[in-house]
């Protein structure tokens, strides 16, 4: 008989990938991931060969983390070491040894076998960045999908109110769009702004944000009235709704923010900070928890944080190559930010119809006996 697993909380994951034993782990992320941006300037074939040497050599990590040899090479020990802390903190870097020692390596060989004509991996990376993007929105859709099927429950009956229903999503998204647009607005201006004035600058996203809102309550009006005669369906739907069009609504605003407002450097920075990392974690935590039900886990909780540095590497090495494409960051993010919205939008009828499916399915197993006389 095959030993039941249990599915890892998200919470829970965020403390793992955040543990203080293997926190130089992300400060080494940020550093390389900065030089290599430089490199890129310079010679972007040798940075995207560093790029791709630093996400597989997390992979080989990864793919090794269930050995004792590889944790303690690779984490801190669990008792508090004495001393000065700037020299603490130093030290600490030493289980980065191993993963920067493979990634020299394969550097070394890659260089060698490609030279100079690794123009190919330079588009690959770049073209990498259209995966990432529709990543970005399947990686969350997975993740809300996961957290809130918990609430289902059994099947019961519910009188569903179509208008009640469409006019409260309207006024959740809509305070949540004038909300994003003071507060977004506030971040990125270095003078004070009244809120009549960032409504004011935001009048033309506002419009935008209803149009689409009004196009996508079309575009699953069928799916939320089939969904809503159940209980456990009906809230589901609402809660998709809600934090599907929140989640487009940030998206819209980021790009509005780039083109119309012309955003800091500084808060585009923390904002695609942001998004990378919820990516990646939503992607990690879809890993690890997708193939419980079979009995067994695609990816363990000890490979989850090799596996979002490897990520990470991947994502900032294909932002570092379409920069050098199109001389000007800001132009990647607005193509990644349209893109990832586009596949929210089409998912958002399917994952109705899933969970519509998969109730379906549990209601009619549920009816079934499996006892036998035998």
């Amino acid at each position: 008989m095959s030993e039941i697993v249990e599915s890892i909380g998200l919470i829970e994951l965020v403390k793992r990938m955040l543990s203080r034993r293997t926190l130089p782990h992300i400060a080494l992320v940020a550093l390389v991931s900065a030089c290599l941006m430089v490199l890129t300037g310079i010679d972007e074939g040798l940075a995207a060969v560093m790029f791709l040497s630093f996400s597989i050599s997390y992979l080989v990590i990864a793919f090794t983390s269930g050995s004792e040899l590889m944790k303690r090479l690779t984490t801190l020990p669990e008792e508090k070491q004495d001393g000065n802390k700037s020299v603490r903190i130093l030290k600490s870097f030493k289980i980065c040894t191993i993963p920067v020692l493979i990634a020299l390596v394969l550097t070394g060989l890659l260089w060698v076998l490609l030279g100079n004509n690794a123009e190919w991996l330079v588009m690959g990376l770049g073209f990498l960045f259209i995966v990432w993007s529709i990543a970005q929105a399947v990686s969350f859709r997975s993740g809300m999908v996961e957290w809130l099927s918990n609430g289902l429950g059994d099947a019961q009956l519910n009188n569903y109110r179509e208008k009640l229903s469409t006019t409260f999503l309207f006024i959740v998204v809509q305070t949540f769009a004038i909300l994003i647009i003071w507060v977004g607005q506030i971040v990125s201006s270095v003078e004070s702004l009244s809120f009549a004035e960032a409504l004011r600058d935001g009048a033309l996203f506002l419009v935008g944000s209803v149009t689409l809102q009004v196009i996508m309550m079309w575009w699953t009006k069928e799916e939320r009235e089939l969904a809503g005669s159940e209980k456990g369906l009906s809230a589901f739907s609402f809660k998709w709704m809600i934090i599907s069009q929140v989640f487009i609504t940030w998206h819209g605003f980021s790009i509005y923010r780039k083109t119309i407002l012309n955003a800091s450097p500084t808060s585009n920075l923390i904002e695609e900070g942001l998004l990378m990392g919820f990516t990646v974690l939503f992607a990690v935590w879809g890993l690890t928890t997708h193939t419980v039900k079979g009995g067994e886990r695609l990816v363990s909780e000890d490979a989850a944080l090799p596996l979002g540095i490897a990520f990470g590497y991947a994502y900032a090495g294909s932002v570092a190559m379409l920069t050098t494409t199109f001389e000007d960051i800001t132009t990647v993010m607005v193509i990644g930010h349209a893109l990832t919205i586009i596949t929210i939008v089409f998912l958002m009828r399917g994952t109705l119809r899933g969970r519509r499916g998969s109730s379906q399915l549990t209601q009619l197993a549920q009816t079934i006996s499996i006892d036998s006389e035998e």
